[in-house]
């Protein structure tokens, strides 16, 4: 079966990097949490980062590579948008 209408498509691509970026989220929150309540320091490129910091720089590294991810999937469902949409 062919979709000729392009919203499916959209409301895929925005699913797409919603839920890419949040699991990127979990991915970096839970295991830096988890490690740092067992005592160990997260170090980054050979840099001890202590405490809370640590987690959320992680956080935020895992964050980032998830919204990339969902971004560039987000594109491609697009431009299958657009190209249904004609």
């Amino acid at each position: 079966m062919i979709i000729n209408d392009s919203k499916p498509w959209t409301g895929l691509a925005w699913a797409v990097l919603k839920w890419s970026t949040i699991i990127g989220v979990l991915i970096g929150f839970v295991p830096a949490a988890l490690s740092l309540l067992s005592g160990n320091t997260i170090s980054v490129n050979g840099t001890a980062i202590g405490g809370w910091t640590g987690v959320w720089i992680v956080t935020l590294a895992c964050g980032l590579g998830g919204f990339l991810f969902g971004a560039i999937w987000a594109l491609v469902l697009r431009a299958i948008a657009i190209a249904s949409g004609r």
